[in-house]
């Protein structure tokens, strides 16, 4: 196998009307190859071939960066315009010539500078492109009036800095994307695009000025716990299989390494993904890209500090999350990705944004201005039932028994468990809608003060009991069939190890449609 030259020289045209500074667009188009240039000039001349020559270049009438792609047996050309302005053509084949273009709307985002990448894909045109460092894309498809137009443009790579020209390429059906990353390694990204997961939608029916407290969500308890060890493993859903399955809020257990500065995933001091370990950035992209496509759901991010200590003044912390969260670019729309208001309030405001749940210190002196997040740096470790109010006036109830040092049967710790959560879910049924309830359903038992370890997996889904020998339900077969749910009530944020399990579980789906 071996790529051969064609014609005489093997040349689009004789020199030098074949040279250019810039790469070529190159598309097929009623059975023969069409070359789309810019000369050294910066005029676009383009040459219609077959398998053999190309026939004599005829002149473009446009100037810029081209690229070319065939719609349903017509030929499209996009042209970059200095300015950055996007051009989009057609061919006329009965004229034998280029209609009038459309100027793309600068406005809403549809600009760029660079090489952008042009493609056919389920009858629309594609269109990829780096813009500030950020890959976007926009299609090309017809409206409710059957006029075909350019969408308003939507986040490839999300977070992720790139750099270079993108490809776009259909392998197995589905639309792909590669990229050069902007940092020096230079990595190849890859970006795969499917249609929206069909998932639930625990905003959509609520309306957009409803109090964001008004709302029941579930949880994993460790949302990154996916290690190995049993005492640190929470769950098996990735942080994506979670949203997909419908939890909206995220309870992320973070350190700062002070050699490089970043972000890690943690649980009970125990990196996660050791020893690759799992960066706090990774995580968000995943966040932000489930975010990207569902732009009506919320994601409630809790962030605590992993670390315990004390060797690090409270501000290390809290700057390298502050760091990371200004960072972020935001929508093409102009909208932040972060809600870090310190008194979030309505759906409609926290709709398509990771809304922060600050566990950790900041600097005492840090004016209340300037501060991030909902305030929960006064959390009591293992309190089964106190009240936070916040500098800015939130109120917050939570419920976080979890340990449990004494020796007890498993049965008596899922009846304790069992109570201290229903309390806080008839508090959260019955209190005022604009404040907020956080009510824990995992535990554990201590293995360092008594020798023994009681599973995460054992108190969330059950276990034979080594005590009376017969199987013991665990916490969410428990609360799933003993408590009486009700439709329309608030519940509240209701974070759960393994919610997902038993396998014939639908407790997120019955503590979402709550909301309905």
């Amino acid at each position: 196998m071996a790529w051969i030259s064609r014609g005489q020289s093997g040349f689009v045209q004789d020199t030098p009307n074949g040279h250019t500074s810039a790469v070529p667009a190159i598309a097929t188009h009623c059975g023969s190859l069409w070359c789309l240039w810019s000369d050294p000039s910066g005029d676009l001349y383009y040459a219609i071939g077959d398998n053999d020559i190309f026939q004599t270049r005829v002149r473009f009438p446009d100037q810029g960066i081209p690229v070319m792609a065939e719609l349903l047996g017509r030929l499209h050309a996009v042209i970059v315009r200095a300015d950055g302005k996007i051009a989009h053509y057609e061919y006329n084949d009965a004229g034998k010539d280029w209609d009038a273009p459309t100027i793309l709307d600068k406005g809403p985002g549809l600009w760029t500078d660079t090489t952008p990448a042009l493609m056919s894909h389920n009858n629309n045109l594609i269109l990829v492109y780096i813009q500030n460092s950020y890959l976007y894309y926009s299609t090309w498809t017809l409206d409710s009036e059957d006029q075909p137009i350019w969408k308003y443009p939507q986040e490839v790579s999300g977070i992720s800095k790139v750099s270079g020209i993108p490809a776009l390429f259909v392998l197995n059906g589905d639309l792909h994307v590669l990229c050069s990353s902007l940092d020096e390694d230079r990595t190849i990204l890859g970006f795969k695009y499917s249609l929206p997961e069909d998932v639930w939608n625990s905003c959509d029916d609520v309306s957009e000025g409803k109090a964001a407290q008004g709302v029941s969500a579930t949880s994993y308890g460790g949302s990154c716990a996916e290690s190995n060890i049993p005492f640190v493993r929470t769950q098996y859903l990735s942080i994506k299989s979670q949203l997909i399955a419908g939890l909206r809020f995220l309870d992320l257990r973070v350190r700062v390494h002070t050699e490089d500065g970043q972000l890690y995933m943690y649980h009970g001091g125990i990196p996660i993904n050791m020893p690759f370990y799992l960066k706090f950035d990774f995580v968000m992209q995943e966040i932000f890209d489930f975010l990207s496509q569902h732009s009506q759901e919320t994601i409630l991010i809790s962030i605590n500090n992993d670390d315990t200590s004390g060797k690090e003044p409270p501000s290390v912390f809290y700057s390298a999350v502050a760091k990371h969260i200004t960072s972020i670019p935001p929508y093409p729309s102009g909208e932040p990705r972060w809600l870090t208001s310190t008194a979030p309030s309505t759906l409609g405001e926290a709709r398509g944004k990771a809304v922060l749940f600050r566990r950790y210190k900041c600097e005492e002196d840090l004016a209340p201005e300037d501060k991030m997040g909902l305030d929960l740096s006064g959390w009591l470790d293992n309190n089964p039932d106190f009240t936070l109010v916040t500098e800015s006036g939130v109120t917050i109830h939570l419920q976080d028994k979890w340990q449990y040092s004494h020796r007890i049967p498993l049965k008596g710790l899922v009846e304790s468990k069992y109570d201290y959560v229903v309390r806080m879910l008839e508090k959260a049924r019955d209190g005022a809608e604009d404040e907020w309830f956080l009510n824990f359903m995992s535990a554990v038992g201590d293995p360092v003060q008594r020798g023994e370890v009681a599973e995460s997996h054992w108190i969330a889904v059950g276990a034979h009991s080594k005590f009376i020998g017969t199987f013991i339900q665990g916490m969410n077969p428990t609360l799933r069939t003993n408590f009486d749910w009700g439709i329309k009530k608030r519940y509240g944020v209701i974070p759960m190890d393994y919610p997902e399990l038993p396998k014939d579980s639908d407790l997120i789906a019955l503590v979402v449609g709550c909301n309905m």
